[in-house]
């Protein structure tokens, strides 16, 4: 055992930048995740107490079942960031006690393993929001139907996206 405390904490310290990051990410996803579940939840209790007309409404349970969608993706690239930064921790852990314990070389290949995942997670949990963005797009887009003339100005008709007779019609199905 060599208990180096000074050379423990010069190696695993800039590691503490990493974590510090991931942390970040990981508010920047609950933070998505929280706005899309509250939107959610605003969208259905209006759907339930409205009197919509028939455009209008079935636009509107294309939007709820698009913002379903959203927060189940933000749900699991929130779930990708916290273990990221869980296995993150683990690799300054890991990489610490290599360290201490030098003859142990699982140690750093621990440390490895949990940084690549770790990492590797980061990318998983942005490609997920990057996913989530085409939705907004496409909700960006699809909220203009019901008024005629801001349809008109991006060259849509008016009316319910999932009318098959609409010209130029985007309608990507959304999985339930």
């Amino acid at each position: 055992m060599n208990l180096d405390l000074a050379k423990v904490l010069t190696t695993v310290g800039p590691a503490a930048s990493i974590i510090f990051a991931a942390w970040i990410f990981v508010a920047f996803l609950q933070t998505r995740y929280d706005a899309a579940v509250e939107r959610y939840r605003d969208l259905i209790e209006k759907f339930r107490t409205s009197d919509l007309s028939g455009s209008r409404k079935a636009n509107m349970r294309d939007e709820i079942l698009n913002y379903k969608r959203r927060c189940e993706l933000m749900n699991r690239a929130t779930g990708c960031g916290l273990v990221s930064a869980m296995l993150l921790i683990s690799t300054m852990i890991f990489g610490g006690l290599s360290i201490v314990f030098q003859d142990i070389g699982l140690l750093k290949l621990a440390s490895m393993g949990t940084a690549l995942l770790g990492l590797l997670l980061v990318i998983a949990g942005a490609v997920i929001v990057a996913l989530e963005g085409r939705i907004i797009r496409r909700q960006i887009h699809s909220e203009l139907l019901d008024i005629p003339d801001l349809a008109h100005g991006i060259d849509q008709d008016p009316g319910a996206i999932d009318d098959p007779q609409r010209r130029g019609q985007d309608h990507v199905p959304v999985r339930p």
